[in-house]
This record gives structure tokens, C-alpha cells and sequence, in this order.
């Protein structure tokens, strides 16, 4: 069963593949097209870059992983309709929920390093690998990006693999919860105080709580408008992240062995 498994994700990172190389083909035609050109004393002169933060690809890389994650988060949801057949196998079922576990997150990995070197390389398509830098965000942009991944996989996972069916719509639901309670904890902030503090409380088990306040606010390391401040350092976000997502693991796999054919 397992071996269907890696076929599935096989598919789903061909697709993920093609996806991404089809934006990177775009990328370098719009790229390399006569409009990027900026004008500058009547002559024609690229825009003039002095850095370029490898952890702005890495947040990139993060994104796709993020959303590769939660396209894969409901496998073992998906063995509940041949759970009779699966329970035939003479391997314990913790031991089969395992490795269907470890072999998505091999696959959310891959994802990550495929999407963060597809950017590198358009990136040196334009001559720009000189310019390219480690910034003082690149290892907590990694950590946290591919925590979050983790994060929102082992939420979904832990959620739907006891259940029957309905796994892509509590997929679709997190989505739209992830973003509405990011929004209610903007709006709120300095104005309905006890909503917000509830927001950020409830944000604590929200990716994208962790990974767009860090990266995209002008709040720093240590500080978010959508977490409790005692979270919002790097070091927390980090642990958090990957210890939620892996707890969210073994609640699935404890969840698929109870779980009755």
C-alpha cells in the first residue's frame, strides 16, 4: 500500500513540477522582454540591483511548499473507502499510516528544494547570482517556511484520518479560516482589544500566522500583529511550527489505527 502511495505523490509532484516550470518559463520570457529594460539618460540600462535576499526565494519556495503540503495532507483520509483491504496487510497499521507519513513529508521536502532551485536558477538566468546574498532572514525563512508546511499538513492529517470522506473540503475550509482569522487580527489591532487578543490565541494553531507575519510585516523577529507576543520570536515560530505539525502526525496515525472497516 505504500508503493501506492509514492505513486500518487509521484503524480502530484509531476504536476507540481510542471505548474512551476510553466511560471518559470513565463518568468524568463517576461524577464528577458524589452519592457524590463528601464530608460536612463536616453540610453537603455538595466535596473541598477546591489543585493538580492536569498530569503526572499526561500519565502517563495515556502509559499509552494505550503500549498503542496495541503494538497497531500488527507492521504491517509483517502485509504478510508479500502480500509478492508488495507486492513488485510500483515503490517501493523501504525507502522502503514508511518510511512505514508514520512514518505508525504519526503515529497513536501522535495517540493520546497525544487521550488527554492527553480528560483535560484531564474534568478542567475538574468546574470543575477552575484547579487544574491545571505540575509540575517534566510535560516529562519527556511526553518519556518518548511515548518509551516509541516505544520498545516500535520493539522489536516491529524483532523481528517479518522474520519470518512470530506478530507478536500476541511482542506478548503483551513484555507479560508487560515486568511480570515489573519484579517481579524489586523482590523482588530488596536481597536477591539479582547478580539484580538481571541484572535491571536486561536492564530497560534494558523501557518500562515508564523510564516507571512515574519516575513512580510514591518514588525520584525520579535514582534507580530497576529500571534501572542510570547510566540512571536524566531526561536518559537520555529519550534512551533515543526512540533504542532509533527504532534498533528502522531494524532493521525493514533486516529487511522483506531480507526474501524
Amino acid at each position: 500500500m505504500s508503493y501506492v502511495q509514492f505513486l500518487r505523490l509521484r503524480k502530484s509532484l509531476t504536476i507540481y513540477a510542471i505548474i512551476l516550470g510553466g511560471l518559470f518559463l513565463i518568468g524568463l520570457a517576461v524577464g528577458h522582454s524589452p519592457s524590463t529594460i528601464f530608460e536612463s539618460d536616453g540610453s537603455h540600462t538595466k535596473q541598477s540591483m546591489t543585493s538580492l535576499p536569498l530569503s526572499g526565494l526561500l519565502f517563495f519556495a515556502g509559499w509552494c511548499a505550503i500549498i503542496f503540503a495541503t494538497v497531500v495532507s488527507t492521504s491517509l483520509n483517502k485509504e478510508y473507502d479500502g480500509v478492508e483491504m488495507v486492513w488485510t496487510k500483515p503490517i501493523a497499521r501504525e507502522r502503514l499510516a508511518a510511512s505514508y507519513i514520512l514518505l508525504d513529508l519526503a515529497a513536501i521536502i522535495i517540493a520546497f528544494l525544487f521550488a527554492a532551485a527553480l528560483s535560484v536558477l531564474e534568478v542567475a538566468s538574468f546574470g543575477g547570482l552575484k547579487y544574491l546574498t545571505v540575509d540575517s532572514r534566510t535560516v529562519p525563512t527556511l526553518v519556518i517556511g518548511l515548518g509551516s508546511a509541516i505544520m498545516w499538513y500535520g493539522l489536516v492529517q491529524g483532523l481528517t484520518a479518522g474520519q470518512r470522506g470530506r478530507g478536500s473540503m476541511l482542506i478548503g475550509i483551513s484555507w479560508g479560516a487560515a486568511f480570515c482569522l489573519i484579517l481579524l487580527a489586523e482590523v482588530t489591532r488596536g481597536i477591539n482589544q479582547p478580539i484580538h487578543v481571541l484572535a491571536t490565541i486561536v492564530n497560534v494553531f494558523n501557518p500562515i500566522a508564523y510564516f507571512s507575519s515574519y516575513s512580510l510585516s514591518n514588525f520584525g523577529a520579535h514582534e507580530s500583529p497576529v500571534l501572542p507576543q510570547a510566540l512571536a520570536g524566531t526561536e518559537m515560530r520555529s519550534i512551533l511550527t515543526w512540533t504542532i505539525g509533527l504532534l498533528g502526525c502522531a494524532a493521525a496515525i493514533a486516529g487511522w489505527k483506531r480507526l474501524e472497516a
